[in-house]
């Protein structure tokens, strides 16, 4: 049986899971080197990095935190244990939604689970060298849970937006702030899932897919969000990768006041094609998009601000995550510095450098 109603769970909890690419220094190419960064990294941190779909890929998954300082903290921890590691075989480490430059040397993990979803998805998943960030919030029982996910759905384009860093991928200009996005929405068990109404509605869909053999287990639903009972918490799957820590925090901190709010506000239910809207513009304008609510065309940063204004009246932040959160709504997304550096330099080798963690 998969899927159980859970009960007794965390309050507001966090965690997170960070992919990153590693490159050779010299020439930013792809090393498949996961098994050195495994096999040497400090005790302390060897059951927090895991094997992704590529060698070439680390998925750091953090503990869990009651606090956001101290998650972030441990993002810096981890991440200079691995540069200490990379340094000594002229590697790098790098965190964007693609890859800028042509890769060639791309090599499938061994992990049979990554083998079998490459032969079920053949050229789909040909340049899948896609880094992102899933958020996990915690929650109390599946109830509170399915409130948020539901609250949470009008909402996941600003996420995207936010965090955007792939509009150049595999040496093309694709023109798309977040096409990482794109790329996983191809997938058919991926992108904006449905409103549900209940635990049993939602379990009915699961139990079908699992009967037919459609999946095996929660784990192979990649919605943009998922409940997760097995951790008993919500995770957020939409953003792409990013190496700025203050970002990171900001992007972090805002699921979990998605999340509060979820459990004071009401849900706007919007419908799917909006929710698809969105979404693309999102992906597609990053920070400079338009937003539909409730019928309305606003701006995307109109729609940030008015969250972490709420938020504040509700006392759900700080004074000093506010001011935090209100200067990277402010500034470009990482995919609008990107194109603006490209057309200064002409050189997508500068616009892969962005994304290396110093």
């Amino acid at each position: 049986m998969i899927f159980d109603k859970f009960s007794n769970g965390y309050i507001f909890t966090l965690g997170a899971e960070l992919e990153l690419r590693i490159l050779n220094k010299d020439d930013l190419s792809i090393s498949n080197e996961y098994d050195y960064f495994k096999s040497n990294i400090n005790d302390k941190y060897k059951n927090n990095i895991t094997s992704e779909f590529l060698k070439s890929m680390i998925e750091i998954n953090t503990p869990v935190f009651n606090n956001l300082q101290d998650l972030i903290n441990y993002f810096k921890e981890i991440i200079k244990e691995l540069n200490t590691l990379a340094k000594k075989k002229n590697l790098l480490l790098q965190s964007s939604g693609c890859s800028a430059i042509k890769q060639n040397n791309l090599e499938l993990s061994t992990n049979n689970r990554y083998r079998e979803l490459s032969h079920e998805h053949k050229i789909l998943l040909d340049d899948f060298s896609i880094c992102g960030l899933h958020v996990h919030i915690g929650f109390k029982n599946f109830d509170k849970a399915l409130k948020a996910f539901n609250y949470s759905l009008c909402y996941l384009p600003i996420f995207v937006a936010l965090s955007a860093s792939s509009v150049y991928s595999n040496g093309i200009d694709t023109g798309i702030h977040s096409y990482r996005t794109k790329v996983f929405d191809r997938l058919p068990k991926a992108s904006i899932p449905e409103y549900f109404k209940s635990y049993d509605e939602m379990k009915k869909v699961y139990d079908v897919l699992y009967n037919t053999e459609v999946i095996r287990s929660e784990k192979d639903i990649w919605w943009d969000v998922r409940i997760q009972p097995t951790f008993k918490t919500i995770e957020f799957r939409v953003c792409d990768a990013v190496n700025d820590f203050d970002r990171l925090e900001v992007i972090i901190g805002l699921f979990k006041v998605i999340c509060k709010l979820s459990q004071v506000k009401e849900t706007i239910y919007e419908p799917m094609q909006v929710l698809k809207q969105n979404m693309w513009k999102a992906s597609r304008y990053s920070m400079d998009a338009d937003f539909i609510l409730n019928g309305k065309k606003l701006h995307i940063r109109d729609v940030i601000n008015k969250l972490i204004d709420e938020a504040y009246e509700e006392k759900l932040i700080t004074e000093e995550f506010n001011q935090k959160a209100k200067q990277i709504v402010s500034k470009n997304s990482i995919s609008k510095d990107m194109i603006e550096l490209y057309k200064q330099t002409n050189d997508l080798e500068e616009i892969e450098r962005l994304g290396v963690f110093k």
